[in-house]
């Protein structure tokens, strides 16, 4: 006949062998918790990727654009170095800005920079894993315009869900445009309110003065249209002189100095 105690040893035995058992269960349901979360993630990035790719791949980018960082700014100025310093703040602070739909209207003469300021936030918030999108307003004037045919199977639906996925959408040289008195107006109208009423984040260059930006949305119900549009946007002014004579001249002495010509 058994012990008592052999009789208990085998009752201990066995409880540690169940338990043992039923932590293997819960590591083995833990591991298989944390690849679903793993893969989730994984798979949440690969997508968030291929959205950045795509908005890329859409945007009016200039040749060297990766050559656009704060990095390689020439400051001129005093006025120069408080826009460069904001226009970092607003990179740090995106996700904020963002949160609440705040962009920035860049307005001064040509040559000033506003384009390479843009596309200085272009890349910063492009290393972030930010989706931007850089066009024009011709440039979303032509997608609506394709999407009269069928060729490309872009819809004007469509053409709107890629203004409001983008985290920023940044609009260059805004005012060049010759816009049409009727449809170009009222789709005009159209971008623009759709813009504050989905709170978008949007970053305006422009050679146009904030008080003539009127002139040019001129439109039914511009009025509100345009108070909608400062409610949103702070202005900076680039106020220096234009740049491009020098840096032009730059390129070529750079350019006939590897060469040793005199």
């Amino acid at each position: 006949m058994m012990k008592l105690s052999q009789l208990a040893e085998n009752r201990i035995k066995k409880f540690q062998n169940q338990n043992q058992q039923e932590q293997k269960k819960s590591m083995d349901s833990d591991d298989k918790l944390k690849e679903a979360i793993q893969a989730s993630r994984q798979l949440r990035k690969q997508e968030l990727q291929k959205k950045i790719e795509y908005f890329l791949n859409i945007s009016s980018l200039p040749v060297r654009w990766k050559e656009y960082v704060f990095e390689n700014s020439e400051i001129s100025s005093k006025e120069e170095n408080i826009i460069k310093q904001k226009l970092e703040y607003y990179c740090e602070h995106f996700k904020e800005a963002k949160d609440k739909g705040l962009g920035l209207y860049l307005c001064g003469e040509i040559g000033t920079g506003k384009s390479f300021y843009s596309l200085c936030i272009f890349n910063e918030l492009l290393k972030n894993d930010y989706k931007v999108y850089r066009t024009t307003l011709n440039g979303i004037y032509q997608r609506i315009q394709s999407t009269f045919s069928n060729f490309n199977n872009l819809t004007e639906e469509k053409v709107f869900k890629d203004l409001l996925e983008a985290d920023l959408i940044i609009l260059d040289d805004l005012g060049k445009e010759n816009i049409s008195e009727t449809w170009g107006k009222s789709k005009l109208y159209t971008i623009f309110n759709f813009f504050y009423e989905k709170e978008k984040c949007i970053i305006i260059s422009t050679n146009l003065e904030k008080e003539e930006i009127a002139d040019f949305m001129d439109t039914q119900g511009n009025d509100a249209l345009i108070d909608r549009f400062r409610e949103r946007l702070d202005t900076l002014e680039f106020v220096w002189e234009s740049r491009r004579r020098k840096i032009g001249k730059k390129l070529f002495e750079e350019f006939w100095k590897v060469r040793k010509v005199k």
